[in-house]
C-alpha cells in the first residue's frame, strides 16, 4: 500500500447527512444518493463538476454519512438554514495518508490504514473518499483527516 501527502482543497462545498443500509453496498449507495443530489443541484440552479465525495469512518459504529460536492456557484444564504443541507464555504487540508484505491474486486485496505496511522501516533478522525469515474471503472480516492498524539 503506497500512501502520499496530498491536499484536499474544495470551495463553495454543499452536503447532507445521511443514513446507510450496513446490508447493502456503501459506494452503491452513496452513488444513487449522488446522483439524485448533483440533479436536484442542476435543478436549483447550481452545477457541480466536482466528484461525489463522502465521509466515512469504516471503525465509527454508527451507520451516518457525509455527502457532498462543490458547486461552481457561491451561495447565499439569508436567515437561519431550515434546510437538511449544509454549506462550507471552503473545506481544505492536507493528509500526509492519502491512498488511491483501483480495484474494485478487492476490498479497501482500512485496516491497513489504521494500523500505519497509529504506528506514527495518530488516530484517525475521518475518511474523506472521493468517487472517481474513469471510463465506467470507479477510482476512490481516500483522504484520512488524522490527529496526532
Amino acid at each position: 500500500m503506497k500512501l502520499k501527502t496530498k491536499q484536499l482543497s474544495l470551495n463553495n462545498v454543499i452536503g447532507f447527512n445521511a443514513i446507510i443500509d450496513s446490508d447493502e453496498d456503501i459506494f452503491d449507495q452513496v452513488a444513487k444518493m449522488g446522483k439524485e443530489f448533483k440533479e436536484l443541484l442542476i435543478q436549483n440552479g447550481y452545477y457541480s463538476d466536482v466528484p461525489v465525495i463522502f465521509e466515512y469512518n469504516p471503525f465509527d459504529k454508527g451507520n451516518e454519512i457525509t455527502v457532498f460536492s462543490a458547486v461552481g456557484n457561491k451561495i447565499n444564504i439569508i436567515g437561519e438554514n431550515k434546510s437538511q443541507f449544509f454549506y462550507k464555504e471552503h473545506l481544505d487540508f492536507t493528509t500526509n495518508y492519502f491512498y488511491r484505491h483501483y480495484n474494485q474486486e478487492e476490498a479497501i485496505p482500512y485496516d491497513k490504514l489504521k494500523e500505519k496511522i497509529e504506528e506514527d501516533e495518530g488516530i484517525l478522525l475521518t475518511i474523506y473518499h472521493v468517487l472517481l469515474d474513469l471510463d465506467g471503472d470507479v477510482v476512490i480516492d481516500l483522504y484520512c483527516e488524522v490527529d496526532k498524539l
